[in-house]
């Protein structure tokens, strides 16, 4: 029995370690000697810019910015204010100084719609006080100098003045820290269009270093416009699919409660006997690093028990047989891939939208509506439609601080559709730097934003390089706070840049379709097909509407976006008949 203390969560969602007050004043931790820099987040308040001083008091329409000014080093940058649920109706710019050069960059966009990637309305995590709202952060490198302005949307054609910005504006500036030593993401691997990024970058500065100590506890492409373009129709539903009813087809499971639940993760191979047991101690050839791991590093690492040993830094890449073969071994002994579906195509897609889900061990697992039970197994006589699984960079790998998320895990019922976004992070990075743009996104959704953990379950860089997004398994039903109004049932994958205008290289785009190939696979769907959800509330669908959508969609599909960016989003074609193809299906 692997010891593993975990916090459960209370039915009204348990607090989270909140990150310091928009008001407050700290210092950052200092680096100490050789050990490696844990990150920081310096928050710094917006004033007036010049010429709209008398225009500042609250409900005016005053421009507001930071003057450039010298900060400590950083990497990537965004903004936030008070009010989780305002809109900034305006833009917002950055320019920064890089701190290999001196040199200043242009003016560059943040994209002003994170709000859409967020819990879903009523959630626990939505309704944390210490939820802000916020602009995407994006990636600058290292970075010594920053300039801000905001300014709000100019009038209407009749004339009518648009909302004032939203009060309690700042600006934070986020260190990813060190990257961990031997991470698989670190290492530097070439692709097409995979430059290093340009050392001028942003240019035109606030007052006041607020960082937010941790030890404790455009951009290339433009920002989105927020305009919904029209949606894609270049694939073909799955004829042997039917329509989500909008009901739990588990005749076993309890009548859902009304709150959030969580998992508390006992023994991670207890549903399977023949799962090998997570140890600290590396396995020959493995990528498990030997020495003590923090509880918090162990409960994020039992989660993903039979799949890697505990503390590895990347999920081994499986043959398309070797993937099968665990699955039939799974099911013979009773245990279950992941929330009881045993892979196999069983011809229905459902929304039961709450209950539980078991873990790839077979772990116990509440789920957002705090329902008790597992899915029942899919017949095994079904034929297996399942993507060989993909080499899966953990958090582990890529320097995931567990001591920021939330201790507890949260999971929805099943996986009935994928949802694919872009980071609007820009694409000024190399892969090599892809863990850190990781560890500031991170950083940035919960210290910044109020987040529980990484919004996304899973993440693709531009070489094609697959990593655990938020944290739970990555083989299970994991929860996430990606698509606004349709969180439940469905997983988060973000791909890592912004492509608007700019077309996601080849191997991202691979990326994508081998992890969904993998990933509904294990849920027995079929990336060619088509999920009916539920919404929980939104922009495009009222709370209650049930929608059939394409099992892999787009962000915007969802919720009235331009994420994931109109050059992306035409990929999805590709993506589906790639994935399909992969789990081999005819």
């Amino acid at each position: 029995m692997i010891g593993v203390a975990v916090a459960v969560a209370t039915a009204s969602g348990s607090a989270l370690a909140l990150p310091l007050p928009l008001s407050a004043t700290a210092v950052a931790a200092p680096r100490a000697g050789a050990a490696p820099d844990p990150g920081s987040t310096r928050s710094l308040p917006l004033v007036p810019l010049a010429g709209h001083e008398r225009s500042a008091a609250p409900g005016t329409r005053a421009a507001q910015g930071l003057p450039r000014r010298d900060v400590e080093p950083f990497s990537m940058v965004g903004v936030v204010w008070e009010d989780p649920g305002a809109e900034l109706h305006g833009t917002v710019q950055v320019r920064t100084r890089s701190a290999a050069t001196g040199a200043w960059s242009a003016w560059q966009d943040l994209d002003t719609h994170q709000h859409e990637h967020a819990a879903d309305p009523g959630a626990a995590e939505a309704r944390s006080t210490a939820v802000r709202g916020g602009t995407a952060p994006l990636w600058v490198g290292d970075s010594d100098g920053v300039e801000v302005r905001v300014r709000p949307e100019e009038p209407g054609e009749r004339g009518a003045a648009p909302p004032a910005l939203p009060r309690g504006l700042r600006v934070e500036l986020v260190d990813p820290g060190d990257a961990p030593s031997a991470a698989p993401g670190d290492t530097p691997s070439a692709a097409p269009g995979d430059a290093a990024p340009a050392e001028g970058r942003a240019d035109a500065d606030p007052q006041d270093d607020t960082p937010h100590d941790d030890t404790a506890s455009g951009a290339g492409d433009g920002a989105d416009s927020g305009t919904e373009p029209a949606p894609d129709t270049g694939t073909d539903t799955d004829p042997g699919a039917e329509a989500d009813t909008g009901t739990d087809t588990d005749p076993g499971a309890e009548a859902p409660a009304d709150e959030e639940g969580a998992q508390a993760p006992t023994d991670p191979t207890a549903a399977d006997p023949t799962a090998p047991r997570p140890s600290a101690a590396a396995a020959p050839g493995s990528d498990a690093p030997a020495g003590p791991l923090t509880p918090e590093e162990s409960a994020a690492s039992a989660a993903n028990a039979g799949l890697a040993a505990l503390g590895a830094l990347e999920i081994a890449e499986l043959t398309k047989e070797e993937t099968e073969a665990s699955l039939a071994a799974m099911a013979a002994d009773g245990g279950t891939g992941t929330d009881g579906g045993t892979g196999t195509d069983t011809g229905t897609a459902t929304d039961g939208g709450t209950g539980t889900g078991g873990g790839p061990g077979g772990g116990a697992a509440s789920g957002p509506d705090g329902g008790a039970g597992a899915e029942a197994p899919a017949p095994v006589a079904a034929k297996t439609y399942i993507g060989p699984r993909p080499g899966i960079v953990t958090r582990k790998g890529w320097g995931a601080d567990e001591k920021l998320r939330e201790p507890n895990f949260l999971y929805t019922t099943s996986v009935h559709a994928a949802f694919v976004h872009h980071s609007a992070t820009g694409n000024n990075y190399t892969c090599a730097q892809a863990p850190s743009v990781l560890r500031g996104i991170y950083r940035y959704h919960v210290q910044s934003m109020g987040w529980r953990d990484i919004g996304y379950n899973f993440a693709v860089d531009k070489c094609g390089k697959i990593y655990e997004g938020r944290a739970g398994g990555v083989a299970r039903p994991v929860q996430g706070a990606h698509t606004l109004g349709f969180n439940s049932n469905t997983t988060g994958i973000a791909v890592l840049g912004s492509f608007a205008t700019t077309t996601p290289p080849a191997a991202a785009v691979t990326g994508v379709a081998k992890l969904t190939a993998w990933k509904l696979g294990l849920h027995a769907r079929n990336p060619l097909g088509k999920s009916t959800l539920t919404s929980a509330g939104g922009n495009k669908y009222a709370k209650g509407t049930k929608v059939q959508l394409s099992t892999v969609s787009g962000h915007r599909d969802g919720y009235s976006t331009a994420c994931p960016g109109a050059k992306l989003y035409a990929k999805l074609g590709t993506v589906r008949s790639t994935a399909a193809g992969l789990q081999g299906r005819p």
